[in-house]
Parts: C-alpha cells; structure tokens; sequence
C-alpha cells in the first residue's frame, strides 16, 4: 500500500516528514528575561513537502524551551528573515508562554 502524505488515509502529513533528517540552528542573539540571559535561537528544518518550518528556542543555564512551528516558507532564507524581523517584546512573549 502506498502512503498518500493524506492522515485520514493513513499516512503520514508532509509537515511532520522531515526531507532534511538534521534540523539547524542559527543563533538570534540574547534576550534577558527576568534577570537570567538567555541565548535565542531559530531551529530550521525541510520537510517532505519542501517547506522550510522554523521554531524558536531559548536556552539558559541547561535549560531548553522551544515553541511550536512558528514560520512557514519556501525557502530556508525566509524563515530566517521572518525571525530576524521579530520585536524584542514578541520574543519575551513567548518565553513567558513557555516558563
């Protein structure tokens, strides 16, 4: 049986098929939050459908907290662009989501 990418005929959505198997990272820079520095990061990866899906992740003193996928795009550039884009408070927004 062949999978049709279609989950209500049993197979896999293409947004959860990685084509690219090792997601990268670029680092955003930092954000202080609540008196603790955390470094920020874009986490990247292309999918079976050939969209590049990015999330954010915060890391500080071991410790890892990501968002969902936040961007959506053809291309690896424009998610970073979209990222690069985002405001400070945005970015303390979300890691208030997340503690």
């Amino acid at each position: 049986m062949v999978s049709s990418g279609n989950p209500d005929q049993g197979g896999l959505d293409p947004q959860f098929q990685m084509f690219d198997e090792s997601p990268s990272e670029s680092e955003l820079g930092w954000l202080k939050h609540d008196g603790e520095n955390w470094a920020v990061f874009l986490q990247t990866r292309e999918c079976a459908d050939r969209l590049f899906r990015g999330r954010i992740l915060f890391r500080c003193k071991g410790q890892e907290l990501r968002t969902a996928d936040l961007f959506i795009e053809a291309t690896f550039d424009e998610v970073l662009e979209r990222a690069q884009n985002f405001e400070e408070h945005l970015l303390h927004d979300l890691i208030r989501s997340l503690l």
